[in-house]
């Protein structure tokens, strides 16, 4: 028996899935509990329905409601169901050889609802990035500053210290000292210099980082993407998609990053729609052509004008989406990692008694 880690589940698109293929409705069952407890007081009152209660008694109820999910056997069937049915496209089973960029099997991404595919992942967090940016500035200066205070604890900082002291506290007469504490001045340049240039990293310019956050606010608010390459020697030809932040199954992003990291070292397997199967040549589609003609309608010439302000910010959108040939864009509804038992690790019960 396989066991698997669930990193991303959404579960109300797999629940719509299931339920088509099955004909059946899948419940998320509800259970209800109550806790009452009895007070007898002769002298009740409660002030919020100004109820009184001179000489009787009164009851109070808790309701406390639990909700219990779907079992992973449903999204294991549902791969099962997927598959069987005619409506999933897993990878693995294409000839060997054969890539995203081959006809027939761009022709059968075109035509399947889903596809399967194995390879290590990319994790691609915007609004992560952003906050990176945020904080830049001030880790750059707390790393550059560690790196001051190391340098001005080796033995050649403190010698030429020493010397910028002896000089600054030299005897003699007027001249002498006046040419000491030059020479001191100039030794503390030299130093102040040294600790500057020698920062363990360069400060990124402030325009930089808020160009960033502008345009992750503009075209990338709240987007996370997954890519996957099924090709180690395929890079370009990778699946990808969107990843809801409410769906991952550790909630909080910084701790989902320090798990298993922006680049985990282990293959992960995702099953997605398949939303986008960009083609090789130009889109010959053109939804502005109906008002590619002479003497427009008033009402048409309008339009135009406003559906073609959508069109005009396309070349934008299309370096933000980056769906081109010969990517694959999804709708991500599992993310998983998948293991078999493994053989040099598995004890029987006599075998765990000895040990």
């Amino acid at each position: 028996m396989n066991l698997y880690d669930y990193i991303y589940v959404d579960l109300e698109k797999a629940i719509s899935l299931y339920s088509q293929l099955t004909g059946g409705v899948v419940e998320l069952r509800e259970i209800q509990s109550e806790k009452g407890s009895t007070a007898d007081n002769k002298r009740n009152y409660d002030f919020k329905v100004f109820k009184h209660d001179a000489g009787g008694t009164t009851q109070e109820k808790e309701h406390d409601k639990s909700t219990l999910k779907p079992h992973h056997a449903l999204l294991q069937e549902l791969e099962q169901e997927l598959y069987s049915s005619g409506y999933l496209l897993d990878l693995s089973d294409i000839d060997e050889g054969m890539t995203l960029k081959d006809g027939e099997v761009r022709d059968i991404l075109k035509s399947a609802l889903c596809v399967k595919c194995t390879g290590r992942i990319v994790i691609e967090d915007y609004e992560r990035m952003k906050k990176i940016g945020h904080d830049f500035p001030e880790i750059v200066k707390l790393i550059n500053r560690s790196h001051a205070d190391t340098i001005k604890e080796t033995p050649e900082y403190q010698t030429i210290e020493q010397q910028i002291k002896e000089l600054e506290n030299a005897h003699g007469d007027r001249n002498k000292k006046a040419k000491a504490k030059q020479q001191a001045k100039a030794l503390k340049n030299q130093i102040e210099e040294l600790v500057t240039s020698s920062s363990a990293v360069d400060m990124v310019p402030q325009w930089i980082l808020d160009g960033m956050k502008t345009w992750i606010d503009a075209f990338l608010p709240n987007i996370t993407n997954i890519r996957v390459y099924p090709f180690e020697e395929q890079i370009d030809e990778h699946l990808f998609g969107h990843l809801d932040p409410s769906n991952f199954t550790v909630s909080d992003s910084t701790a989902f990053h320090f798990t298993y990291g922006s680049f985990p070292t282990e293959e992960f397997t995702m099953l997605g729609i398949i939303t986008s199967v960009p083609p090789d040549e130009e889109e010959s589609f053109n939804p502005l052509q109906e008002f590619e003609k002479e003497d427009l309608e008033d009402f048409e010439s309008v339009e135009n004008a406003f559906r073609g302000m959508f069109r005009g910010f396309d070349g934008l959108e299309a370096m933000v989406r980056t769906c081109r040939y010969p990517r694959i864009l999804v709708h991500p509804v599992l993310v998983y990692r998948q293991t078999s038992p493994n053989n040099k690790i598995k004890r029987t019960q006599k075998a765990a008694t000895l040990i």
